[in-house]
């Protein structure tokens, strides 16, 4: 029988990775997507004086802006491989199981960004994932090579201005503020969807390549045994992790000409994962109390990242209680990592008790044709 992946077989290294990397992708939707608008936290680096203030905003921006994207962009990749994986082991054809699934994906991703918000990952990660099956057959190191130079190398479309000048930006921005902290449910869908169609798809193609890339990358590290069996690489592991940190930390603060290229997120990401790689023994020894909530959170990825944006929009939004533009950095970090403890607690909790998470249910249940018992 063609099921989903038992919990006997689960990798926790890699719902680790997951649960890590939703941290990163709460606290930057939260301080700059529903606490402000985008493009006014874009214009505006610190919306508030005071010292806490400012270095809430420096460490978004330095140590998890887009690093927290991009180290879960590997993971999905690796998701993929061993989607693939099974499928293949099973006499199950993976192309077709994937291009069902990512299409339903694709399902979810619509309905979120029309209903709900535009800060949306899941349309890009489906549309990526339909092109990553053309590549599930190839070995680790081709996948790596082909994600890195993605990732690394020159866009290979040419790409025009992504946002406006800066008085057009400013006039959208206040519009935005506006009208996601006081219109209605109608009203902020139709705002949405024209701000989607005309500034957030260009954002999005902007960063398809380097999503594409570094899946395409967890793909191969997937294939190369090195998420599955961390612990016989964990030395090079701990070299990778300061080499990549360090290169992230200088492009960052320095500009160094012979790093510009590999610039200051990628690197970070890359640093992110290897260290919580390395740490593997540790994740099944003394930190284990740590690992278990954070492996739940990871496993349940797809509910956790949706409740993340519902619930910011009924806090936030103008047909709930309107928050947006009323919140210091510094409050709405403390309300970010408040509700990211209430998702650790919230996980462990139902994966006690039931398989799946509620839309991971759902999502597997359309892939595999019949209705999974939960």
């Amino acid at each position: 029988m063609w099921t989903p992946l038992p919990a006997a077989e689960r990798c926790q290294t890699l719902d680790l990775l997951r649960g890590f990397a939703l941290f990163g992708v709460l606290m930057v939707n939260l301080l700059d997507f529903f606490r402000v608008s985008l493009f006014y936290s874009v214009l505006h680096f610190h919306t508030h004086e005071g010292w806490a203030n400012h270095a809430v905003d420096n460490f978004i921006s330095g140590a998890l802006e887009f690093k927290a994207f991009e180290l879960f962009s590997l993971t999905f990749g690796m998701g993929v491989a061993v989607q693939a994986e099974r499928a293949r082991a099973r006499g199950v054809n993976a192309e077709a199981f994937l291009v069902r699934r990512f299409l339903i994906l694709l399902v979810f991703g619509v309905a979120h960004l029309v209903l709900v918000s535009n800060v949306d990952i899941l349309t890009l990660y489906a549309l990526c994932g339909l092109m990553l099956i053309a590549f599930v057959r190839l070995p680790a190191g081709i996948l790596a090579v082909l994600g890195l130079s993605l990732v690394f190398l020159p866009t290979l479309l040419p790409l025009g201005p992504v946002l406006p000048s800066a008085s057009v930006l400013e006039a959208h921005a206040a519009a935005a503020t506006q009208t996601y902290s006081h219109g209605s449910f109608l009203s902020i869908l139709v705002f949405r969807w024209n701000e989607t169609r005309q500034l957030i798809a260009p954002l999005l193609e902007n960063v398809a390549q380097t999503a594409l890339g570094l899946m395409l990358t967890g793909m191969g590290l997937w294939r190369s045994g090195l998420v599955k069996d961390p612990e016989r690489f964990r030395v090079w592991l701990w070299v990778f992790c300061l080499t990549a940190g360090l290169v992230g930390v200088t492009n960052r603060l320095f500009h160094v000409p012979v790093l510009h290229r590999l610039g200051p997120t990628v690197p970070l990401a890359f640093a992110y994962g290897a260290a919580i790689l390395a740490g593997h023994r540790a994740w099944r020894g003394r930190a284990a109390p740590v690992a278990a909530p954070l492996a739940a959170m990871g496993q349940m990825a797809l509910t956790n990242y949706l409740m993340q944006t519902i619930v910011f929009a009924l806090l936030f939004y103008g047909f709930g209680l309107g928050l947006m533009g009323r919140l210091s950095p510094v409050e709405a970090a403390a309300l970010g990592i408040l509700f990211y403890a209430a998702q650790l607690r919230f996980s462990l909790w139902w994966l006690r008790r039931y398989r799946f998470g509620p839309f991971e249910w759902l999502w597997r249940s359309a892939s595999y044709g019949r209705r999974q018992p939960l």
